[in-house]
């Protein structure tokens, strides 16, 4: 199950087409087994490319990814979050309690410019989550920094765009080629 791993982009539960016709690209949607069930996330890189994550921004062979689509966890203060309230409700924008003035609020790079915020990104430090992947986690990676890692042959690197909320390679490791079954083409 999905669930909210790649909103905004492929809604939880919504509807997705794929194809086994064509073979998976960088920026793509792929779907693959993982421990006998489906997964779909967006190949970020293919064999032999460098991916490194650097305060939650996404590098792949040294570049700079621009992606105004992912869903990052940004800080904001109760007055800005009550300012917005409509959107959040409208949008279902997820936002956690911090303490009584600073909050969390998930949203795009397209959503703070659209809301006019200036907002710090809430990045994830080595010890807040145990279950990443045991080997990237021996490295000391955490899920905001993270790599620089070659990606193996026959292999993908892929991530989920609701970065906080997707248990992607960080945790389960490379997808193998065998594995994948179909690129979503809409």
């Amino acid at each position: 199950m999905q669930g909210y791993a790649n909103n905004p982009t492929l809604p939880y539960q919504g509807k997705m087409f794929a194809t086994r016709l064509k073979d998976p690209e960088r920026g793509s949607f792929i779907c693959f087994k993982l421990g006998g069930e489906s997964s779909v996330f967006r190949c970020i890189a293919k064999a032999n490319d460098i991916v490194e994550i650097k305060d939650a921004v996404v590098y792949i062979n040294g570049k700079k990814q621009n992606e105004p689509f992912v869903w990052n966890e940004y800080l904001i203060s109760t007055a800005q979050l009550n300012s917005i309230l409509g959107y959040i409700e409208k949008n279902n924008y997820k936002t956690d309690i911090i303490n009584d003035s600073t909050n969390t609020i998930i949203l795009s790079e397209n959503d703070l410019k659209t809301y006019h915020l200036n907002l710090k990104k809430y990045i994830l430090m080595k010890d807040t989550l145990s279950a990443l992947y045991p080997a990237f986690k021996q490295a000391g990676y955490s899920p905001d920094n993270f790599g620089p890692i070659k990606v193996p042959e026959k292999s993908f690197f892929v991530l989920g765009d609701n970065r906080h909320e997707a248990a992607d390679s960080r945790y389960i490791g490379f997808v193998k080629e065998n594995d994948v079954f179909a690129t979503v083409i809409n």
